[in-house]
């Protein structure tokens, strides 16, 4: 097993100790006192120099010592110590820097806050690196729960729970499911998801059944409502055949009346489809006049729409031309403000190359060394690169000015030739326009020719046909009231009003017959879902069973690690239903009931139990160790804290 003894520790300005340097016993040591003297402050100074952190778990709280209320400043903050691993000695410091900084034009310096620095056997290493290595050698969450009695049984219960599983090591479900036939069932149900996953899906379903349960009476009241009342549907379905005999027998009266007028109706269109269809034909007569007339109009017109169309197409020629003089106009523009722009880029080049030409060599021609002159060849040399090097410059900025002016030579060459398309465009679209305003001349001088007008009266052909029409309509008789039918009509209404409120009675017995349906299929649909939730809760039943097995299979597995202390890991409603919690007991009384030094004894066997399954021991800090008379044997380094009356620490 992995021990760690605290061998000594060093407090300078740490938490109100201006400086203490305290040794340890290897087994037991103890630290008297009374209150305020720095018992417990020896424990918060050995976990922030492991972690940073106090016994709180907060990180660099309070760290630094204060007068008046006040931090101290311009003063070390640390802690240091020596731990044994394994007989290895390690010296350790962890140092709350402060940063002070001169802002420019300032004179005073500025706090400006606080870093850590750590040194690992008198090494100064960077704090990740340190953490790295703290942590290799005990886990902080593990250091916490060894070091300190009361810290296990003050965590959440959740993760006291999760904690005591890791040392009880997994059960598994196949282990429960051979105890029982029904729990291997509910294995193979819930194959491929957790229990958890499975209960919840079985309280979700439950839900939903009851939630469909609970309408079903309600449905069935509704459609008992719904249902009509009985009748003697047979009796109705006798009278319904009555009345359509009747209605039979009005109907043959009243088609042999329809029959007669019926072929007096057929003569008399007849005649009146041979007044339309002259009709028709007078129209196309007239029609065909208007065409005629229209045509010939059209035809006078064709020498004006021609030139019509020539006018067009000239306006279109005068616009592409007035397009291009424009576009011309807009291009010369443009490549005078080029050829400016290239001018003034000569201008400039023409002032680099004088300026450049007048350059004279100014170089060393004294060794800046020994002071002495150089010799002759070197300072010749020297000239000679520099005016080389002139004369290309210069070469270079006249190539450059005579290719800008190749350039201008060829814009204004361009210009010219665009002016000279520019012109030729006026001269025609001037043209154009003569020839525009001659057409116009033309067009006018031709006069617009309208279409004849049409009078039918004078058509012969139509006048005859109009003629036929008026003998024909004079012989139509328009009058078929010779045979009244209005009686037996009324009579059919008034049976045919009786044999719909009939049979709107019969469709009742439907009605009846699908109510009774929906009822039988809502009580059977009651029963089955009153089935399964019976099966729903009878499965949530055996989930539990299996739950609280397997729960009491940990519970024992579990207490068996420890000597004084006993964990309940499952507890139950009022309602009989099973919780899952966590309580740790001391003799059948639970831990808050217990008396302190059963607390203590428990906390102590609680560590033996978690320092023998992760295989390392480190220093157990006992506060208020005063009120324990016995305490279980471990096998950790034990630092009490002892208070008295005296007002100074004694170490023993």
């Amino acid at each position: 097993m992995k021990q760690v003894i605290l061998k000594s520790i060093t407090l300078c300005n740490f938490k109100g100790e201006k400086e203490r340097t305290t040794n340890f016993n290897a087994d037991v040591t103890t630290i008297t006192g009374g209150n305020g003297m720095g018992k417990s402050r020896h424990f918060d100074a050995f976990i922030w120099l492991l972690f940073g952190k106090d016994t709180q778990d907060r990180k660099d709280y309070e760290v630094k010592t204060r007068v008046n209320g006040e931090e101290l400043h311009n003063v070390e903050c640390s802690v240091s110590g020596v731990i044994v691993v394994d007989g290895e000695e390690i010296t350790l410091k962890r140092a709350f820097v402060e940063d002070w900084v001169k802002p420019r034009g300032q004179v005073e310096r500025v706090f400006k806050g606080n870093h850590t620095e750590c040194w690992w056997n008198e090494t100064p290493v960077n704090v990740g690196e340190y953490t790295k290595r703290i942590e290799a050698i005990i886990d902080s969450s593990l250091f916490k729960m060894i070091t300190n009695p009361a810290f296990f049984v003050n965590m959440n219960w959740k993760l006291q729970r999760e904690q005591l599983f890791q040392l009880a090591g997994t059960i598994t479900d196949a282990e429960i499911a051979s105890q029982k036939p029904e729990f291997a069932a509910l294995l193979d149900k819930v194959s491929g998801k957790s229990l958890a996953d499975f209960k919840a899906e079985l309280s979700a379903r439950k839900k939903r059944l009851k939630d469909e349960l609970a309408q079903i009476q309600p449905r069935i009241d509704q459609t008992h409502k719904m249902k009509p009342e009985n009748e003697d549907f047979h009796a109705i379905e006798i009278e319904i055949e009555t009345i359509d005999k009747e209605i039979a027998e009005i109907d043959k009266a009243i088609a042999d009346v329809t029959a007669a007028i019926r072929r007096q109706y057929e003569a008399e269109q007849s005649k009146q489809s041979k007044v339309n269809a002259l009709k028709s034909e007078c129209q196309q007569i007239v029609f065909d006049a208007k065409t005629k007339a229209q045509d010939a109009a059209f035809e006078a017109n064709a020498s004006r729409r021609e030139l019509e169309s020539q006018i067009k197409d000239k306006e279109r020629a005068i616009e592409g031309v007035r397009k291009e003089i424009t576009n011309g106009q807009v291009e010369i523009a443009r490549i005078h403000r080029e050829i400016e722009g290239i001018k003034t880029e000569q201008d400039n080049l023409r002032n680099e190359w004088f300026a450049e030409n007048e350059k004279a060599y100014n170089g060393e021609t004294t060794c800046p060394h020994c002071g002495q002159d150089l010799p002759e060849d070197m300072v010749a040399k020297a000239r000679e690169v520099f005016t080389k090097a002139q004369a290309d410059k210069c070469d270079g900025i006249s190539t450059k000015g005579k290719q800008l002016g190749e350039k201008v030579a060829t814009l204004e060459a361009k210009v010219v030739e665009i002016k000279q398309d520019v012109e030729n465009a006026t001269k025609n679209k001037e043209t154009l326009c003569a020839e525009l305003e001659a057409l116009k001349a033309r067009f006018l001088e031709i006069p617009v020719v309208d279409a004849a007008a049409v009078v039918p009266e004078l058509i012969p052909e139509w006048a005859a046909k109009q003629k036929e029409i008026a003998d024909l309509e004079a012989t139509i008789v328009t009058d078929n009231s010779g045979v009244d039918t209005t009686e037996l009509q009324n009579q059919k209404a008034d049976l045919n009003k009786k044999r719909g409120d009939l049979v709107a009675r019969l469709a009742k017995r439907d009605t009846i017959a699908r109510c009774e349906r929906e009822i039988a299929d809502l009580e059977a649909k009651g029963k089955t879902l009153a089935q399964q939730i019976a099966d729903a809760e009878r499965e949530e039943y055996t989930v539990e069973q299996f739950t609280k097995t397997k729960v009491e299979e940990c519970e024992n597995r579990i207490n068996a690690m420890f000597k004084f202390v006993s964990f309940r890991l499952f507890d139950y409603t009022i309602e009989g239903n099973p919780v899952e919690t966590c309580i740790a007991t001391v003799g059948g009384v639970p831990y808050g009931s217990a008396n302190t030094a059963s607390k203590m004894n428990a906390g102590l066997d609680i560590i033996n139990t978690l320092c023998k399954f992760y295989g390392v021991c480190a220093p157990i800090f006992i506060d208020n160790r005063e009120s324990v008379n016995e305490l279980v044997e471990t096998e950790s380094q034990i630092i009490n804290l002892v208070v008295n009356h005296d007002n100074f620490l004694t170490i023993q």
